[in-house]
């Protein structure tokens, strides 16, 4: 584990698709010997994930470009580009992209769930977001998916019933 300053320049081999979006992980806990990760996601509406929460971790939104509506155990708060919002972890949530895309930074504390998100994603070939899937991810990767949220604490989350809606 590193104990040093350290800088990333994206994308690099960092900037990977995961789900619908395009994410640089620009933090990771091997970097932060486990403190935070920060992840760089750019995003479109049509695949979010379903209702969760998190067991391990706390997660920050700082949210850059467009519109992401949150629920936050049955309150809703609209995010708009400069918004800020902070999940507690143990708090059921989710979140629907409003704008057609947007572009966020995710703050994780500790570390850990950055390990989730780059198990389930693949290296990006371009810049640009990759194509909405046609329809829920398949049998072996709902078996992956679940496996891992077992591993990486997220209670209720359910990628089966996911579809693109764009």
């Amino acid at each position: 584990m590193k104990n040093n300053p350290y800088t990333v320049s994206p994308p690099g081999d960092r900037t990977r698709y995961y789900m619908s979006g395009l994410w640089t992980f620009l933090a990771m806990g091997k970097d932060t010997n486990g403190a935070f990760a920060l992840i760089d996601c750019k995003v479109r509406k049509g695949l979010e994930p379903p209702g969760h929460m998190h067991l391990n971790e706390d997660e920050g939104y700082y949210l850059s470009e467009g519109e992401v509506e949150f629920t936050v155990a049955g309150q809703v708060h609209l995010l708009k580009g400069g918004d800020y919002i902070h999940l507690p972890k143990n708090i059921p949530h989710q979140f629907k992209i409003k704008s057609d895309t947007a572009r966020f930074l995710l703050h994780l504390s500790p570390a850990g769930l950055d390990e989730f998100f780059w198990q389930l994603s693949r290296p990006a070939d371009t810049t640009e977001l990759p194509p909405l899937p046609a329809g829920p991810p398949a049998a072996e990767i709902i078996e992956k998916i679940k496996a891992l949220q077992k591993q990486y604490g997220i209670v209720g989350m359910d990628h089966s019933q996911m579809k693109a809606t764009s």
